[in-house]
Parts: C-alpha cells; sequence; structure tokens
C-alpha cells in the first residue's frame, strides 16, 4: 500500500469514527444541558467536521494534480472526454476529437491457453511497435493482463513520439454466467466488483494480484492511467443471458447513482448502470478520475428490430448504453461500442434495405447499410468495437451478396475487406473502430468444427480448418524461423530421408509439423495438367475400404485424393468415417435421406462442413438455401510469401517435374495430431471420441487401374512445436490505408 493509499484509508476511517462521535456526544449533551450548552456544542462539532472534510479535500487534490495531466482550468478530472461524434483527448489546451483506428489484443499464442498468461513483456514490446508502425492509435484488452502488459505498454508510451491510447474491459465468470443466467448473482457481481477495483487500480500503478488459476497476477506499479481512453465494460451477451436477468429480477427497473442513473428500463441494463456507477465512483473517489465509458454490445442486441431474421435468439433482446444517463458529477461521458461482421447475424444480409443497399462503385454494400441504421438512432459516438475476417481454408459463415465471409480468405482479400469496412466506419460517421485481431489463437474454436477436436490439445496445433484461430494480422507460422514446406514447385524443402515411396517412374515423399501433413510427387516428365494422380490414406484400423473402381489398395482406405488439374482436384472421405453424416443425419433439412453405411463401404463422398441451414424469410417470400463447404475440394496456388502470386490458402502446386501439396490434419479426421489422436468409430460409439494410433498409412498411383500398396508414415509427438511471427500481406495493405484515415 503506498502512502496516499495509507493517508486515504486513514482519513475516511477516522471521518466515519468521528462523526459517528459527534452524534453520540449530541445524544449526550442533550441529557445534561440547560439552555446555554446547545450552541458551544454544535460550533465545536461543526469545526471538526469541516477541518475533516478539508484535510480529505487537500488529499484528493494532491492525489489528482500530481502527474495526471492537470491544468489550471480544472481539467484534472478528465483527459479523455466524449464529444458529438468522436471520442476527445486533452492536449494541454483544449479538448481535440480523433477519429480511432486500433486493434484488439488477445492473450493467447502457440502452446499456450489464455489462463496462461505467457505472452512476454519483450513480444509486447515489439507488437506495439509494430502496431503503431501499421498507422493504428489505439489498442483494447478484454480483461486484466498479465504485468508484463502493462510494464510494456509504459515503457512503449513513455519513448514514443506517438503513444498508443488503450480500451480496456472487464470480463463475466463465464461458468455462473452459463449457469445461472443471470447478471445479478452474487458470485458474478461479487467477482466482477472485485475486477473492476483491480483494473482501475492496476492501470494507476498500484495494485498486487494474489496467484490464482486461469487469472493473471502479480505486482502492477505502472502508472499508465494518462494513456487509458476510455473503458469497453463486459461481454457480447446473448438473449439467454439478457432475458435471465430480466426474468429473474423484475423489480430492477430504476437505479440512481452518484454517476448514473436509469429510470424505467430493463434489469439488466439496470445492471450495467450499476456497475459503470461502481468504476466511476472507484476512480474517482481513490484518484480523482474519470474516462468516457461504454458496454460491450453487437447486433444480435441492438435496438433494432430485423423482420427478416430467421433465427429468433438473434433479433429477440435489445440493449441500449443511452438508456443509462451520467449525472453531472460525470464528465468524461458515454460513447456505444458495437461488435460488427459482415456475415452475422443472417439479417446483415438477409434484411431488405440492407440487400439493396449500394456503393458508388455500383455494389451491393449491406455493412455500410446496418452502419448507417444503427448510427441513425444513436445520440453518442459510436465506436466499431471490433471487425474482421479471418486467413484460413475453414469457413463458417457467408454473406452471399457480399463475400465477406467468416473464412476461406486469403491475406490480400482479408487486407481489402478491412480496409473496405474501415471506410464504410468512416464514412457512416463512426468515432472509430478496432480490427478483430491483432494475432492469431490456437486455442480457439467454431461451431462446425468444435466436436471434432481435442479441447485439451487445441493450443498444441494450428487448425487451417476452424477460423476463429486465424482472424489475426500477425500470423504465428509452424517451423523453426521459415515455413516447413512452401508450395512453390522447388524440392529444396525436401531430402531423401522423407521419401515414402518409389517406383514405377514416381515417387512420394512426406513431412508434417503442426499445421499440416505434406507430400511432394516426383515423376520425370509429368503432365500435371493432364495428370491424374491417386493418393490413398489409412487413418484409422477400425473401418475403411479396398476398393475404388478399378484401383485396389493392400490395406483399409478412408480417404482418397484425387490431383486431375488445377480446377478439379479433390480429396474425399469413405462415407462410414464421413463425420458430416453423422452430425446432421437427424436433421432432414439438412440430410433428408441416408441409411448407415457398412464399415467396409467402397463409396466416398465430399468432406463437408455446414455453413447455414436453409432460410425461409419471415418478412418476406424469399428462400435462401442451404450452404455447405466442400474442404475437400483443392486450391491450386503458390505460398511462397514472397512471391507475387502468394496464395496463403492453397492446397497444392506443382512445376516442371515436382508436385507439392499440403493438407490440414482436421481433413483427415485428426482430433490431435500432436498426440497422433484421431477420430474413433463414432457409429459404434455413438458420439466423437478420440483414439490413439502409431502413426498413417499413405499410397500412389498414376495409373487408372491396378493394386496400390501404401507405406507406413509417423511422427514424434510435441507440445512444443516450433514457430515464428510473421505479419501478414493484410498488414502492409491496411498500413496504407489507415495512413490516410
Amino acid at each position: 500500500m503506498n502512502k496516499y493509499d495509507e493517508d486515504w484509508e486513514r482519513i475516511t476511517k477516522e471521518t466515519t469514527q468521528e462523526s459517528s462521535a459527534t452524534a453520540d456526544t449530541g445524544k449526550d449533551e442533550k441529557k445534561n444541558i440547560k439552555g446555554k450548552g446547545p450552541v458551544i456544542v454544535l460550533v465545536i462539532a461543526a469545526l471538526a467536521l469541516l477541518a475533516i472534510f478539508v484535510t480529505v479535500g487537500i488529499l484528493i487534490f494532491q492525489k489528482t494534480s500530481s502527474g495526471k495531466g492537470t491544468d489550471t482550468a480544472g481539467k484534472e478530472k478528465y483527459l479523455f472526454r466524449a464529444g458529438e461524434k468522436y471520442l476527445e483527448v486533452y492536449n494541454g489546451k483544449e479538448f481535440t476529437p480523433v477519429f480511432l483506428k486500433g486493434v484488439n489484443l488477445g492473450v493467447g499464442k502457440p502452446w499456450y491457453y489464455p489462463g496462461e498468461f505467457a505472452i512476454t513483456k519483450e513480444e509486447y514490446l515489439k507488437w506495439f511497435k509494430q502496431i503503431a508502425e501499421m498507422n493504428a492509435n489505439c489498442i483494447r484488452v478484454y480483461t486484466v493482463q498479465n504485468p508484463a502488459f502493462y510494464e510494456a505498454f509504459y515503457n512503449y508510451n513513455v519513448n514514443a513520439k506517438k503513444p498508443l491510447y488503450l480500451f480496456h474491459g472487464t470480463w463475466y465468470n463465464e461458468d455462473v454466467f452459463l449457469e445461472t443466467a443471470n447478471a445479478f448473482d452474487k458470485t458474478l457481481r461479487e467477482e466482477l466488483y472485485k475486477d473492476e477495483k483491480d483494473i482501475i487500480d492496476i492501470i494507476h500503478g498500484n495494485c498486487t494480484i494474489a496467484e490464482r488459476t486461469g487469472h493473471a497476477s502479480g505486482t502492477y506499479k505502472w502508472d499508465i492511467s494518462p494513456w487509458v481512453m476510455g473503458w469497453i465494460l463486459g461481454i457480447e451477451s446473448d438473449d439467454e443471458f439478457v432475458s435471465g436477468t430480466n426474468s429473474q429480477n423484475p423489480d430492477k427497473t430504476s437505479y440512481n447513482g452518484q454517476y448514473f442513473t436509469a429510470e424505467n428500463v430493463q434489469p439488466f441494463e439496470v445492471f450495467w448502470a450499476e456497475t459503470s456507477d461502481e468504476i466511476a465512483a472507484y476512480e474517482m473517489i481513490k484518484y480523482g478520475m474519470q474516462r468516457p465509458l461504454t458496454y460491450t454490445n453487437w447486433p444480435t442486441t441492438d435496438m433494432m428490430h430485423h423482420a427478416s431474421e430467421t433465427m429468433g435468439k438473434e433479433d429477440s433482446s435489445s440493449l441500449n448504453v443511452e438508456n443509462i444517463h451520467p449525472t453531472k458529477e460525470f464528465e468524461a461521458g458515454l460513447f456505444a461500442s458495437y461488435h460488427i461482421y459482415p456475415y452475422y447475424p443472417n439479417f446483415m444480409y438477409t434484411d431488405e434495405g440492407y440487400s439493396s443497399n449500394k456503393d458508388a462503385q455500383g455494389n451491393v454494400n449491406t455493412y455500410m447499410a446496418y452502419l448507417k441504421d444503427l448510427i441513425s438512432r444513436s445520440h453518442v459516438p459510436v465506436m466499431v468495437g471490433e471487425y474482421g475476417v479471418p486467413v484460413c481454408k475453414g469457413l463458417t459463415h457467408t454473406n452471399p451478396l457480399t463475400g465477406f465471409d467468416q473464412g476461406n480468405h486469403t491475406e490480400k482479400e482479408q487486407g481489402e475487406m478491412l480496409v473496405s469496412m474501415m471506410k464504410d466506419i468512416k464514412e457512416a460517421g463512426y468515432a472509430g473502430g478496432l480490427i478483430f485481431t491483432w494475432q492469431d489463437e490456437w486455442f480457439k474454436r467454431t461451431w462446425n468444427t468444435m466436436d471434432y477436436t481435442d479441447p485439451n490439445r487445441r493450443a498444441f496445433w494450428d487448425d487451417d480448418m476452424t477460423n476463429e484461430q486465424h482472424f489475426g494480422i500477425l500470423d504465428f507460422v509452424p517451423g523453426e524461423g521459415e515455413s516447413t514446406v512452401i508450395l512453390d514447385g522447388k524440392d529444396n524443402d525436401w531430402d531423401s530421408k522423407n521419401v515414402v515411396y518409389s517406383g514405377d517412374g514416381i515417387s512420394l515423399s512426406a513431412k508434417y509439423d503442426c499445421g499440416y501433413l505434406y507430400l511432394m510427387v516426383r515423376k520425370s516428365g509429368a503432365d500435371w495438367d493432364n495428370e491424374k494422380i491417386t493418393i490413398p490414406f489409412d487413418i484409422t484400423p477400425l473401418s475403411g475400404t479396398r476398393d475404388y473402381g478399378s484401383v485396389k489398395f493392400d490395406r483399409d482406405v478412408d480417404f482418397v485424393m484425387t490431383i486431375n488439374g488445377k480446377e478439379n482436384s479433390t480429396m474425399k472421405v469413405q462415407d462410414y468415417y464421413d463425420r458430416f453424416l453423422f452430425t446432421y443425419k437427424r436433421f432432414p433439412d439438412i440430410i433428408p435421406k441416408w441409411t448407415q453405411p457398412a464399415k467396409n463401404s467402397d463409396k466416398f463422398t465430399e468432406i463437408i462442413y455446414l455453413v447455414e441451414r436453409e432460410l425461409k424469410l419471415p418478412d418476406r417470400n424469399k428462400v435462401y438455401p442451404l450452404r455447405v463447404f466442400d474442404g475437400g475440394k483443392m486450391v491450386f496456388g503458390n505460398t511462397d510469401y514472397n512471391a507475387d502470386e502468394y496464395n496463403s490458402i492453397a492446397d497444392f502446386y506443382y512445376s516442371g517435374d515436382l508436385m507439392e501439396i499440403r493438407i490440414p490434419w482436421l481433413e483427415l479426421n485428426f482430433r490431435d495430431p500432436s498426440s497422433k489422436e484421431i477420430e474413433g468409430d463414432f457409429w459404434e460409439i455413438g458420439d466423437f471420441s478420440g483414439k490413439k494410433i502409431d502413426g498413417i498409412f499413405i499410397g500412389i498411383t498414376d495409373k487408372e487401374s491396378g493394386n496400390v500398396n501404401l507405406q507406413e508414415y509417423t511422427w514424434p509427438d510435441w507440445d512444443r512445436y516450433p514457430y515464428f511471427e510473421r505479419l501478414r500481406k493484410s498488414y502492409y495493405i491496411l498500413k496504407d490505408a489507415l495512413a490516410g484515415l
């Protein structure tokens, strides 16, 4: 505890004690005085109270006037405020508006889960420099970070010509709110209030947090408060959390606090008002400071009704930070923050007004249409707290009108789409936008692949089919300083020890890393555009077939890859080992008719992932058909980062006598390649579950018929597969564009 905290604790304690003592003395005197003592007693009591309040005032003034950007106009309470349209920064003379161009920063990196807080000070310092050089001016974090973050942020800013601003958040206990669906749950509220106080003490360099599993801890002694622009509190709140809170607390419809009030609102908005008041009061009482404040929101709980939405829960609750009103004592002001993505919820493109909106070039722009609709109903500055598209092969949601999808984008496409959205945000009159996200996060999951992976091992490998892992501008690339294999038609990544099979004028080599299985085919005099190459894989010993048309295998095979030119190359799965069929067999709108395949079925099918069920719009006679993604369809392209034709989601490339291939591990039904855990027999067990194997078997043929012998390929288990950092191509596209905003 520092000197100020000791003084503050002492003086407030004495104030309470002396006020109580004075009141008691007054009672006693009333019993004994006969008409001449009351005036003297009251004068003495008043003077005592006045002395106490003056002392408290001096202490507060001393604290708020030391290194907090004070000035003679009394601006020491806040260095940032919410203006009419933008957030504003005090420059020593006046407040000036700033358009916010930033990134969200997570806590994950390869090998670690977020609760381990493994990012080092040196990594943060490097990232802050790169973020600033991208012409961003702010970052956002969602919860308490490890001390290394705050030390690095302080060290960077005190030495930077243009420091970065910070938006800080608070997090809810996920286990509690998922169980109770009640924001007023005692455990959730107590933990949240503790986090609020910790975060305020942390940014003022005045906090020590005891070690607790899954939480940041340590000593925080770096005062970064001059650069903390505002609070973005809470998380995206879904309908279950909002409606559950409302139904369990029907009498909580108003709040009257020192800094915030709310009248005739939903209980969930009362929760917002209460916690806003708590965080504002704590910082004002202890540090004499305040800063602009908001709560995390998203289109699911925006203030509009979306008649075309087919999923009721995405349009059944509405939250509005403007229903919370600052009192005259909270001068920093409120702003709004929404996470706005171009592909979800579905009303982002099904809304008739949005789908008919066109930009100056005549292209449909549903994103701009939503932005304009939202801000037209707002009376405070509005920021887009998250926007982004991922770089990966996997696909989860699509916008069929614009192509701004959740996945299956290259680095170049990511950069161009981010720039397009940022320009829309600026043109629509928003206070700014924060890209989601700075770095990839391997521990993440997404709904159409999460059942197919081992949740306890996700952080140890790079799953290119799970797009939630690949929103980053910063890529974590498997390999020791360079990519394990670059698909460029050159053999410098290969040597003789990689050969799995050689014979009949063709050879097959294999390598691995924590992202892919790599293959290299060598054939003298190959005409790859017209060749047909068949590559079978035996993954599981529990099922498979030895028949593939006129091609026969010496082992039961689960997958077959067919290379048949640049446009028609695919990989397919034996239908008994088809996870899509097993997952959606009970949904007739997805799979109308089916029968359980035989273990030795000789039928092979596409490797399908569900993207969207059929949408019958409730407001008009229009249907969006079922959408699926064929993960087995192979993309031809060069993965040389320095090549003009660089394609970051390519599957294969050939040139001369060589062809190189990479296969995401999930495409081969691996639940965890780091421990060689594959998918078991889900038809037999009735659910997805892992099975450990020693290795896989691979074969190759360039013949239309005949027998193929498969050879074993294996690799050691790992927990710490090496990787290196690389800025995606999108970084440089953003760097140029943000300089002009």
